[in-house]
This record gives C-alpha cells, sequence and structure tokens, in this order.
C-alpha cells in the first residue's frame, strides 16, 4: 500500500557547482583552517569509527499557496570518511540529490550531475561516490515536495554510521497547529525548541553526537530501535476562513479525515459482479456462509499485485468494476471488491486502515495516516469484528495475517463513527505442529518415515511459500528443509505434501528418510540419540544489555513422538528420566521416554507450548536458563544392549 506521494526536483542548475567550488576555493587560509580544525577534531573524536556523519539536516517548510497548504522538503547529509575502509564500505548515497559533491579536503569532485532544473524522479535508488581519500568530506542535497499533508515524513536522527549533529527543522505558518511522535532507542537524546517568526512557528528538534544504530535480530522493523520523529497536523485555519480545518487530535477527526478517501466508492457495482454475488450466496443458509463463499471467490480469483504509484490510486482504493475488469489489485482493490459484495449480498461491510506490524505506532501516541500500511475489509458476524484480507489465498475465514496481529485496525463505519479495534493475537492452540518419527536401526544407519501436521499459521505460511515453488528441485528442497532434523546426513528419498484449500486449509508432509552414521556403539551397547528434533535449543539472547523484547512470529504448540524399533537380539538398558520446565509467559516443555516391551520399541514423547509473541528484557535470564535447560536435555541417549 503506497501512502506517500513524493516528487524530487532538482532544485540547482548544474553551473551552481562550479559557483560553489569557486567560493570554496577563494575562501581565506583563516577559514580554511577552521575548517581543516574542525574536521580533524572530529575524526579524533571518532578515531575508532570507519566513517560518520558530521551532519545531517532535514527542513520541513508547510507554507499557504493558492488558498491552500503546501509542503516540501529540503535535505542536507555531510559525511566524514575516517579511515581507508571506509572508502569503499560506506561510500553509498542516494542517487536522487539535487548536487553531489566531494572534499578532498582542497578539491571538489563532483559525483553526479542532474540533466537539467527540473529533473524529477519518483523512486529514490543508491550510488557510490568516486575519488575518495581517507579524510574526504561527501554533502549530498536533496528535495521533496509531498503532495497529501497526511503523510508527511519522518525524519531519522540516527543512522548505521554515529552522527555529530542532527537537526530537524519544521517551518509552518502560526495558524497550524502541529503534533510530533518520537520513537526509537533513546528518546532522550533529543532537545527541542520552539520560536515565533516572520508569522511562522519553528520547531526545531536536535540530538548531538547520535550513537550508530545497533543491529537487532528479531525485530520486525529498525523503527523499533531507529531515533525518529513523525511530524502530522493537527489543525490550520487558512487565510480567511472562519473555522480551522481539523486533521487530527483525535481518533474522530482522524476517522474522518480518512474516510473521505473511501468515501462514495462502490455505489454503482458492475452487474457481472452483482450477478456473481447473487450465485455464490444463492441457498446460503446464514451471513458467515455468505462472507465465506465470497471471501473464498475473491481470494482465489484475483491476483494480489503490489501498486508502487505516486498518483491518487496510490492511496485510493479503485472501485469494484474497476478491480473486476482488471482482475488484479493491491490490498486497497481487494478490499474494495470484498465490500462491494458483501454489501450486494446484504452484509454491512466497511475499509479498514491499519498497519502492519513494521510500525510500531497507536492511535493514542498519534492521528496520522502515517500509522497506516495496508487495508483490509471488515464485516460483523454473531456480534464479533471479521477481518477480510484478500492479499493472499491460503487465510481461512476468522484468520488474520500473521503481521497484524496486535495492530489496531480503523474501521471506517461513515463519515461520523468508526471503531479502532485490536485484532486478537492467535492463541497457541490454533497454531499446532505434529511431528511423528519412526526410526529403525541398520548397524550405524537409521531409515525410517515422518509425518507432519501443520495447523494455523505454520500451515498457512508453509502453503504460502509452497506456491511459488514450481520446478521440481525447488519443491524437494522445500520438503527436505520442512522434515529436516538437524543433522547434515539426513536425506529423504521420498515425500508426499498435502496443503488443503478448504476448512482451515491444514498442511501435512510425509517422508520416508535415511540417516547414515548416526548410532554410536561400544562393544554390546549402542547408543541412540532419540532427539532429532532439537526444538528452541537455538533461542538463547546473546546480548543481555539488549533494550527491547526479541519478536517472535505467533504462539504455538509443539508435539513430537519419536517411535524406535528396538533390533531383534537387543534390550533396552538406560532410559533417560522424564523432565518438565518453563517460565511464566514464555514457553513450556515436557519430555518423556517409554519403552514398551511387548511391541519392543522406546518412544520419546515432547510437548512444548511457546505461551508468547515477545520476549522481554527482564525475560532474558529466565530464557536462557531454559535454553540451557534443554539444551542439556537433547544431549540424553538410549542405551541398547545386545543381549
Amino acid at each position: 500500500m503506497s501512502n506517500v506521494r513524493v516528487h524530487i526536483h532538482w532544485q540547482h542548475k548544474a553551473a551552481s557547482l562550479l559557483i560553489t567550488a569557486l567560493m570554496l576555493c577563494g575562501a581565506t587560509q583563516a577559514q580554511l583552517s577552521l575548517k581543516r580544525q574542525k574536521y580533524e577534531s572530529i575524526a579524533a573524536r571518532y578515531a575508532n569509527e570507519h566513517s560518520v556523519y558530521t551532519s545531517l539536516h532535514h527542513k520541513l517548510l508547510i507554507k499557504e499557496e493558492q488558498g491552500q497548504l503546501s509542503a516540501s522538503s529540503s535535505v542536507v547529509n555531510e559525511q566524514l570518511f575516517i579511515s581507508e575502509k571506509s572508502l569503499s564500505t560506506y561510500n553509498t548515497g542516494l542517487m536522487n540529490t539535487i548536487a553531489n559533491f566531494t572534499y578532498i579536503p582542497v578539491r571538489i569532485a563532483t559525483t553526479y550531475k542532474p540533466e537539467g532544473n527540473d529533473y524529477k524522479v519518483t523512486k529514490s535508488s543508491n550510488f557510490d561516490y568516486t575519488g575518495l581519500t581517507k579524510n574526504s568530506i561527501t554533502r549530498s542535497f536533496y528535495s521533496m515536495v509531498h503532495e497529501d499533508l497526511k503523510f508527511l515524513p519522518y525524519f531519522t536522527m540516527s543512522n548505521e554510521l554515529p552522527v555529530v549533529h542532527s537537526e530537524y527543522e519544521i517551518i509552518v505558518p502560526k495558524y497550524v497547529k502541529m503534533g510530533f511522535m518520537l520513537k526509537g532507542d533513546d528518546t532522550s537524546l533529543i532537545k527541542r525548541s520552539v520560536e515565533e517568526k516572520d508569522g511562522n512557528t519553528i520547531y526545531r528538534f536536535t540530538a548531538d553526537n547520535v550513537p550508530a544504530n545497533k543491529e537487532y535480530d528479531g525485530v520486525p522493523s529498525e523503527r523499533y530501535y531507529q531515533l525518529h520523529i513523525v511530524p502530522y497536523i493537527i489543525s490550520f485555519r487558512l487565510t480567511g476562513a472562519k473555522k480551522d480545518s481539523l486533521m487530527a487530535g483525535s481518533n474522530d477527526v482522524h476517522s474522518m479525515y480518512q474516510y473521505r478517501l473511501v468515501k462514495g466508492l462502490n455505489i454503482k457495482t458492475d452487474s457481472l459482479l452483482n450477478a456473481k454475488t447473487a450465485e455464490l450466496t444463492r441457498n446460503t443458509y446464514s451471513d458467515r456462509e455468505k462472507v465465506r463463499r465470497i471471501y473464498d471467490w475473491v481470494q482465489n480469483t484475483f491476483r494480489y499485485e503490489s501498486l508502487y504509484t505516486t498518483s491518487l490510486e496510490g492511496i485510493v482504493p479503485n472501485p469494484a468494476d474497476t478491480v473486476c475488469k482488471r482482475m488484479y489489485g493491491d490490498c486497497k482493490d481487494m478490499s474494495s471488491i470484498l465490500m462491494a459484495m458483501c454489501t450486494k449480498a446484504g452484509i454491512n461491510a466497511y475499509f479498514v486502515d491499519i498497519g502492519t506490524n513494521i510500525k510500531p505506532y497507536s492511535h493514542e501516541e498519534m492521528q496520522s495516516g502515517y500509522l497506516y500500511d495496508h487495508m483490509i475489509c471488515a464485516v460483523k458476524l454473531d456480534g464479533e469484528w471479521v477481518f477480510l484480507d484478500g492479499t493472499t489465498n491460503v487465510l481461512p475465514l476468522g484468520a488474520n495475517r500473521v503481521d497484524l496481529q496486535g495492530k489496531e485496525a480503523l474501521i471506517m463505519i461513515d463519515d461520523k463513527n468508526h471503531k479502532v479495534v485490536k485484532v486478537p493475537e492467535a492463541p497457541a492452540s490454533q497454531n499446532v505442529i505434529t511431528d511423528n518419527t519412526v526410526m529403525n536401526l541398520s548397524y550405524n544407519d537409521i531409515s525410517g518415515t515422518t509425518y507432519q501436521h501443520f495447523t494455523g499459521y505454520p500451515a498457512w505460511h508453509k502453503a504460502e511459500l509452497l506456491a511459488y515453488k514450481n520446478r521440481k528441485e525447488e519443491k524437494d528442497e522445500f520438503a527436505r528443509s520442512l522434515a529436516m532434523r538437524g543433522n547434515p546426513n539426513f536425506v529423504v528419498s521420498r515425500y508426499d505434501i498435502n496443503a488443503s484449500k478448504s476448512g482451515n486449509k491444514d498442511l501435512s508432509m510425509s517422508t520416508s528418510y535415511t540417516m547414515k552414521n548416526y548410532v554410536q556403539r561400544v562393544k554390546k551397547d549402542v547408543f541412540v540419540n532419540m532427539n532429532v528434533n532439537t526444538t528452541f535449543a537455538e533461542n538463547q539472547v546473546n546480548d543481555l544489555n539488549r533494550k527491547i523484547p526479541v519478536y517472535l512470529n505467533y504462539k504455538r504448540i509443539i508435539k513430537q513422538t519419536v517411535t524406535l524399533n528396538v533390533p531383534k537380539g537387543h534390550r533396552v538398558t538406560y532410559l533417560p528420566k522424564p523432565a518438565k520446565g518453563g517460565a511464566d509467559g514464555l514457553w513450556s516443555y515436557n519430555i518423556s521416554y517409554k519403552a514398551d516391551t511387548k511391541n519392543n520399541t522406546v518412544t520419546l514423547t515432547k510437548e512444548y507450548e511457546l505461551k508468547t509473541m515477545s520476549i522481554k528484557p527482564e525475560q532474558f535470564a529466565a530464557n536462557n536458563k531454559l535454553v540451557d535447560e534443554i539444551n542439556k536435555l537433547y544431549k540424553e541417549t538410549v542405551v541398547l544392549t545386545a543381549k
């Protein structure tokens, strides 16, 4: 879902580069000396770094033009290359720049030259500076025009490199009321000031000596820790207007603003679509069954395609009849056709704006279109809100995309009414992995069968991956990765995958396998480690100073059995003791072994429950203790002795 329409405009003619160069070359020796001292001081202060940003500066200008507000941004970034390594590792910049040049340190080398004064690009890309030497300084400039004031850009005050000085300047007329949301690992680094000047209000956010972003695994996006500021307009009163225009400040105002983007859509629907709706819902016994049939048909008929565009189509859904003719669409278009068909079937349906889990924001923190990057459809069935997402065909009715769990959905009922509803987290009992393994011994080798059954997110995720495996080699590799037992000698000789397209849309797979040189023998004793699966063995959190949680995809229950057929002429002489453990709010395990002398088998039974979608910093120690416990248990072996 494209929320922002951005154009990049070149603001300087190529000649301006020459003027800049002449001005620099004409600077006094004293000025050059002061500049040199400044950068030498920075280089000394950051001697252990390869490169730093000496300055990140973003200026957002909002002004009144021809009776309307307009917004534009200008950005200037300056970078100092301290070590030889930085010349090749950190020399990438943005292509959509007005001018890029390099102080090296007594000459200026241009690295990109625009073709004219009004060159436009709609996507940014990267390029590499050339001709750099140690202690070079690069400076890049670019500007943007923001065509929808609901989607103002956020400014990142931190970077992959340390930042000496970061500054975000917002200039607005005094009659424009602004709101700001600060997010990141340590917002206390940001200093804020406000001043009135020439009829404008100037907001300024600065941060000095900002450390480089620390990369984290297990996080939906860098926005959970990256230091950034999101601006939004609350209200304004244009010249001559009698009352304020409201854009935010409350969820009611925000909802009304968002609703204007979809108001009036699908008042008229396509006759073919109406006929198809009537056909699908004929002889249905409930509203739920009507919705299920419509949902299944849309999921399996229309091709999802993300539409990257800077036109109005990037933020407003297309009418259902347009989507029907195209036979494809993005999330907004899928929502449009679902809404139209449900409405035609006599069921109230509504557009829903929602942010996926890459956006760590809530409606309480701010009211802005920046909250969202996805659109779905909502209906009320049996007194509960049910969300329909046409971007995938693997979800059954009532299931939500994994990255929408716990997120707030803005249900736009009409221009005066809305609901903010939190999408529930799927319980562990919905996401179950059942895994059965049979082991047959042949001296040091093992052969046997496996059977796996997946429900909920484990099934839907794998079904979605499988849909993209067209070649036999791809499917073979997928099956092997799915059946893999953590041993490099594990070889799948046969497999059968069944992905159900109805009901709960479960997935199952059975295999035949072999593992060479798996068994250890000492004289008459045979040592067999039946822990072919080592669930949660790698769940250790290594960085105990980490300030943000480790995020997990979904809660789940895992049930595993391993049945060892004891070879003739052998008896069981040692079984590991049963063990169980767990921590409140985290995960638990229960492991037991049982020998059956009648059938001459040993059965290992393991059950796990992951009870959370994130491990918080205060839980790291308890989690690591569990991991240590279970890894010791995975080393246990069953001992068979020849009679």
